[in-house]
């Protein structure tokens, strides 16, 4: 099956001369040279968007490993960004941010429909009025900030926020497909801290569709209210 797959096992195996310098000569390295886990090696090698493998000459002796890191030119972050502290986390909340996006034709529908938010003009509600949040520190610090235009909307895994008030601090909370809240989390964060805000969040995650449609997320606070979802929309 070849060199690549025997070192899919992630050790390190001596290899032959050949072996280097087939893999050095057949394409340009994508590192040269390449520190890894604090090891030196001669180069990295790697071919679309595929992990790097590590090649180096040492004693008179050859040796390979497939790291853990991934071809820079094709993921869009260098060698040295990937073996940054936390980056594994980062580049997972980045892909989980991706995917959420599938959900923007559902809550421009859903925003185009709100009575407030169809009156964005300046700029118009439409798929750039979207902003992906790759953790909920960053949610909470666009929340903060407050100051947004009508039809500014932020998002986090299956939940977005829509500003509903010109420049003012009430978001329509959509789940999915289901608007159900309207909230002003600027002044939560100010009244009750940005703890609260965090326990908030936790809680809108939590809830199922339906525990969000009666917004019963929060027992402790309010009574499950049945509400018309087609009309939810700033008190």
């Amino acid at each position: 099956m070849g060199l690549l797959h025997d070192l899919d096992d992630g050790q390190k195996r001596e290899i032959t001369e050949a072996d280097f310098d087939y893999f050095l000569d057949v394409l340009p390295p994508v590192a040269m040279p390449l520190k890894w886990k604090g090891e030196h090696w001669s180069f990295g090698f790697a071919e679309g968007h595929d992990y790097v493998y590590a090649f180096k000459k040492e004693g008179g002796k050859y040796y390979a490993q497939k790291t853990d890191l991934l071809n820079p030119h094709e993921c869009a972050h260098s060698i040295e960004e990937q073996q940054q502290p936390g980056f594994a986390e980062r580049l997972t909340e980045e892909k989980e941010a991706t995917r959420a996006a599938s959900w923007i034709p559902t809550w421009l529908k859903l925003g185009k429909a709100n009575p407030w938010i169809q009156q964005a003009s300046d700029p118009p509600f439409n798929t750039q009025s979207f902003h992906p949040c790759v953790n909920d520190d960053e949610l909470l610090d666009k929340f903060a900030h407050g100051n947004w235009c009508l039809g500014q909307a932020f998002y986090r895994g299956d939940l977005c926020f829509i500003q509903q008030d010109d420049g003012g601090d009430e978001w329509l909370a959509i789940k999915q497909g289901t608007p159900f809240e309207s909230i002003s989390f600027g002044r939560v964060i100010r009244d009750q801290g940005r703890e609260e805000a965090q326990a908030l969040l936790g809680r809108f995650r939590s809830a199922s569709i339906e525990r969000c449609r009666q917004l019963d997320y929060y027992p402790r606070l309010r009574p499950a209210i049945k509400v018309d979802e087609e009309a939810v929309g700033r008190p």
